[in-house]
């Protein structure tokens, strides 16, 4: 009499169904953290935007003379070259709260850094050029050009945002 089991796995039947479950739930995992540091980046992509159009908001609102409008002669001064840093310094506004008091209790503030609820520090500068037309003998400056940046660092790398943006003089 011969007997055949035909009842359960085989050992090498075992572990390559192991191995293959192993390689999909590793796969999965890999998407599953793909996806939280998108999600992290456009979160703190959309603070950036967030900032940035409150900070323009209140460019617009100056008065054409504020000081924090004085103009300047290159809109990219300070922009980070590609792949380089971004040089503040040698733009025609930095950020502090002593510069726009009226945007100083909306965020805090570490020296020129402004920090968002979930501790990412973006550093905010902006340049002004204007543009002065002459009639007989009257000289206007009817518009600026005002190009703001925004850079911040987070596990995934340097991201920068920038906005230019036309301040008409109403006055």
């Amino acid at each position: 009499m011969v007997f055949k089991n035909n009842d359960g796995f085989t050992i090498i039947e075992v572990m390559i169904t192991i191995v293959i479950l192993f390689v999909g739930i590793l796969a999965m995992s890999l998407m599953q953290i793909g996806a939280i540091k998108g999600n992290s980046s456009a979160f703190s992509r959309s603070t950036a935007n967030s900032i940035g159009l409150t900070f323009l908001e209140e460019l617009k609102r100056l008065p054409f003379d504020s000081t924090s409008l004085t103009t300047g002669a290159d809109l990219d001064a300070g922009k980070a070259p590609a792949g380089g840093t971004p040089n503040p310094a040698l733009a025609d506004h930095q950020y502090t709260a002593a510069n726009l008091p009226s945007l100083a209790n909306m965020f805090t503030v570490d020296g020129t850094q402004i920090i968002d609820n979930a501790g990412n520090r973006f550093t905010l500068f902006w340049n002004v050029v204007t543009s002065s037309i002459t009639v007989g003998t009257d000289t206007f400056t009817p518009f600026g050009t005002i190009r703001l940046f925004m850079y911040w660092n987070t596990p995934a790398g340097q991201n920068s945002l920038n906005i230019t943006m036309v301040k008409f003089n109403n006055t």
